[in-house]
């Protein structure tokens, strides 16, 4: 497959008039623009994951426990195969058993407490009985089989640092230390807007030159990932004022507010104007990449601003560069840039170098070196939706590359591991 150099909204004259920032300043200055939000609340575990630690949590206890079985076998007193003699049976929950002199041996199960002086547990695979004797089939090495006390956490260990997004790993942790609960950061509070004369919501009459709003939609799906409080804050028409009085009253309570179109630089785009009126600031105005260029960064009283693209893959791709970002440092994580895995195209790509350049990609194939082998699906052009849903995740040319053959080396965020979804 061969595509020749496509334009798009992205590619105006206006790229040579000043340098555009790349992704890594883009995100450095959204991020500045952000604090962790204050408050906090305490969350019972099944609520917690999602949510981020707002303390180190500490361990309290040693985990394991007590020193128990791995497996279903034989508690030996003594070194050797045996014969060891067979004095007893444990099973887990029970208070450990007598101390095992030597040339002993317990029937015990997994998890149950080993006696004392059990100087290895024998698998039950692996060993033989006869009436009352046990035999190993070979000698045990001291404590096998054997999960010792605290050898996993000891007593003050740190289980959950401040900042850790709880997923369910952190519960296990937490519940195996007997915790029922923690405390977490206040949820964010973001507000979703779009902005323009065309837009409609589904229900909603349809007028000459009118289509269906996909950003609002699409970012809120986003955002149901997190826990997060969303406000929907609707459509609201290419009228400056209209803009700037809805944006200054959600400022005044929400910690992050989204837009999405109305960036760019045309007579219709009054998402800076809007925002300077209503007493905001701005921060970058356009990044070098592609489709996303245009991209608003601000604050706006005690709230920080995104302003997205109008057309939904770059909406998109801006929104999992830069607004997973600003939303990680509000929640007090630690932001980070998705990392891409290493790739090779399968197709043939005559584009203009100078941006680095994101599309939707399949993968058909798997190298002899296990790097997945992509395919470019659908045109250029960025406000196509039916290639991002057929793709497994986005391909990435840089922007020094202006040629993409069989074989170029590319990178690729494959959307099944949620490296950006």
């Amino acid at each position: 497959m061969s595509e020749t150099v496509q334009t798009d909204c992205c590619s105006a004259a206006a790229d040579t008039k000043k340098p555009l920032a790349t992704i890594e300043q883009t995100i450095e200055r959204a991020i500045g623009l952000c604090a962790p939000v204050e408050g906090t609340e305490v969350v019972s575990l099944a609520q917690a994951v999602g949510r981020t630690a707002a303390f180190d949590v500490i361990s309290y206890l040693e985990l394991p426990l007590r020193d128990h079985s791995a497996v279903d076998g034989y508690a030996l007193g003594g070194t050797g195969t045996g014969p060891f003699r067979i004095v007893g049976r444990t099973t887990a929950g029970e208070t450990a058993a007598k101390r095992l002199s030597s040339g002993q041996a317990l029937r015990i199960m997994t998890g149950a407490p080993v006696p004392p002086d059990t100087e290895a547990v024998v698998m039950q695979e692996h060993a033989t009985v006869s009436g009352d004797q046990v035999t190993a089939d070979f000698a045990v090495p001291a404590g096998d089989n054997i999960r010792c006390r605290g050898e996993d956490v000891s007593s003050m260990d740190t289980l959950v640092r401040a900042g850790a997004r709880i997923d369910p790993r952190h519960v296990a942790i937490l519940a195996a230390s007997g915790y029922q609960g923690l405390e977490v950061r206040r949820k964010l509070r973001v507000a979703l807007l779009s902005t323009g004369n065309e837009l409609r919501d589904p229900g909603v009459g349809m007028g000459p030159g009118s289509i269906f709003d996909t950003n609002r939609p699409m970012l809120q799906a986003l955002l149901a990932e997190e826990q997060i409080d969303i406000t929907d804050l609707g459509i609201k028409p290419d009228k400056r004022d209209v803009i700037s009085a809805c944006l200054a009253e959600a400022a005044e309570h929400h910690d992050l507010i989204i837009t999405s179109g109305g960036v760019s630089v045309g007579e219709e785009d009054h998402i800076k104007p809007a925002i300077l009126d209503a007493g905001g600031r701005i921060e970058s105005w356009s990044m070098s990449i592609k489709p996303g260029k245009p991209i608003t960064l601000g604050r706006l009283g005690n709230a920080a601003y995104l302003g997205l693209p109008g057309n939904p893959l770059a909406c998109f791709v801006d929104f999992l560069l830069v607004g997973r970002p600003m939303i990680e440092t509000l929640e007090g994580r630690l932001a980070f840039m998705p990392s891409p895995q290493n790739a090779i195209a399968a197709f043939s790509w005559e584009r203009r170098a100078g941006r680095r350049e994101f599309f939707p990609a399949t993968v058909v194939d798997m190298s002899d070196e296990g790097l997945p082998v992509i395919e470019k699906i659908g045109r250029a052009g960025s406000a196509r939706l039916m290639p991002l849903i057929e793709a497994d995740g986005l391909g990435v040319v840089e922007s020094e590359i202006n040629s993409v053959e069989p074989g170029t080396r590319l990178k690729f965020f494959p959307f099944r591991t949620q490296m950006m979804l």
